[in-house]
């Protein structure tokens, strides 16, 4: 690493660190998608007047049921390839499409936009239920070999390097939701899904659990998800979480680039991985990239967010005291792309992960500290910790384009902030 990336990365460093104060495998959907184009008949009342809920026992496999707006949720049983039951909701706003799985820590499994799918194509051999995991086994696969979503956890416990407790990425996005806690609830403005997920730990006493919730507005091209996790302990715990997120659908087959909030002189590779010209590629899906490629940034804050509809759509998104950065891919035909949306109050750093394979991974992982073991980054002073029974929310909104214009126009925005 070069004396000015050095620098750069010590005096972003304070920045963060002075900011650091705690306060204590279907296609079911796409054809639900297809199928329902019916809207509920609903009065025009306020939002706050008219609300309908329903939990998950209410459900009926494979009956959708009609949501306002031409939107649904259907209830999916899968099988793994070991034979374990996994409960998959498919959510629409009307345009949106995504689906939840429920023991897999409420995983957004797959999202479509007008029913064109845009996260990646992973091999349903990837959908596993928590029990077939091994996450020790670190020398072969570990947290890897269930690694499905198209948003999935990373932490609470850690995000990167494991030690000898800690396994790679935590252990949240392997823990099941509690069925009695899951409901949909929905009103004139929107849908919101929620459920309470005990996080499985490494200890017999739990340690942490978590609230999640994800919204969606009718008709939108977004999505919302927030995830508050809880110290359920007497005393104070690191909390090291984030998400991997998958936007690589079929629409990059032909290749385009990442859009990012920093200039890539100050993108650092890790790993002793094999340089490349330039690290905003995404290649075609006919070009290989093996080894993976991982390059850890510090985003810079994206003037004017909170004024897009986008961000104005979601209450706790638009709060004025937070500055907010944005990272997107787009084609190479400059007319499709998706987007990550987020605080850097909740998540000041990144990281992206490329990797083509047998499967077209180009990741991006918001995160709170660089992926190293926690002792390292305890030395660093990146350690965001929790007091005794305190909890710590951190909040993303995943959204698609298929329209040049904002394309083009976020896109101006997000590269303005790279210095």
């Amino acid at each position: 690493m070069s004396k000015e990336r050095e620098s750069d990365e010590r005096e972003s460093d304070e920045r963060i660190s002075n900011e650091r104060i705690s306060k204590g495998p279907n296609s079911n959907g796409q054809k639900n998608y297809q199928r329902i184009s019916n809207e509920l008949n609903s009065d025009e009342q306020n939002s706050n007047q008219r609300i309908s809920e329903l939990t998950l026992a209410q459900l009926q496999p494979d009956i959708p049921q009609k949501l306002p707006e031409g939107g649904f949720v259907t209830l999916t049983v899968v099988t793994d390839r070991f034979g374990s039951q996994m409960h998959l909701l498919t959510i629409s706003n009307g345009r949106l499409v995504f689906t939840v799985i429920l023991e897999r820590g409420m995983d957004i499994g797959e999202i479509w936009l007008d029913a064109e799918k845009i996260s990646w194509e992973r091999d349903g051999q990837y959908l596993l239920h928590p029990d077939h995991v091994d996450l020790t086994d670190n020398e072969h696969s570990g947290w890897d070999s269930g690694f499905y979503a198209a948003v999935a956890a990373i932490g609470p416990e850690i995000f990167g390097t494991p030690d000898e407790v800690r396994t790679v990425h935590g252990t949240g996005s392997y823990s099941p939701a509690l069925p009695e806690s899951v409901r949909l609830t929905w009103d004139e403005q929107q849908i919101c899904l929620e459920g309470n997920v005990p996080v499985r730990g490494y200890s017999t006493l739990p340690v942490y659990d978590k609230t999640i919730r994800i919204v969606t507005r009718y008709g939108a091209a977004t999505l919302f998800r927030e995830d508050t996790v809880r110290n359920l302990t007497d005393a104070a715990q690191p909390v090291d979480d984030g998400y991997h997120i998958q936007l690589a659908g079929a629409y990059m087959s032909g290749g385009g680039s990442y859009i990012l909030p920093v200039s890539p002189g100050k993108m650092l590779l890790r790993d002793a991985a094999p340089p490349e010209g330039d690290p905003l590629t995404v290649y075609d899906s006919g070009t290989r990239l093996d080894p993976i490629r991982c390059y850890q940034y510090i985003p810079g804050p994206v003037e004017g967010l909170a004024d897009l509809p986008q961000v104005r759509g979601y209450q706790a998104a638009a709060a004025d005291d937070q500055e907010l950065t944005a990272e997107m891919l787009v084609n190479a035909g400059q007319d499709t792309a998706a987007y990550v949306i987020r605080s850097l109050q909740c998540y000041p750093r990144s990281l992206i992960a490329k990797r083509a394979i047998s499967d077209f991974m180009y990741a991006l992982e918001p995160c709170k500290t660089r992926p190293n073991s926690l002792e390292q980054k305890t030395i660093d002073g990146e350690v965001v910790s929790i007091g005794p029974r305190g909890q710590s929310t951190g909040w993303i909104i995943i959204g698609a384009s298929r329209d040049p214009q904002e394309i083009t126009t976020l896109a101006h925005m997000i590269r303005s902030a790279a210095k």
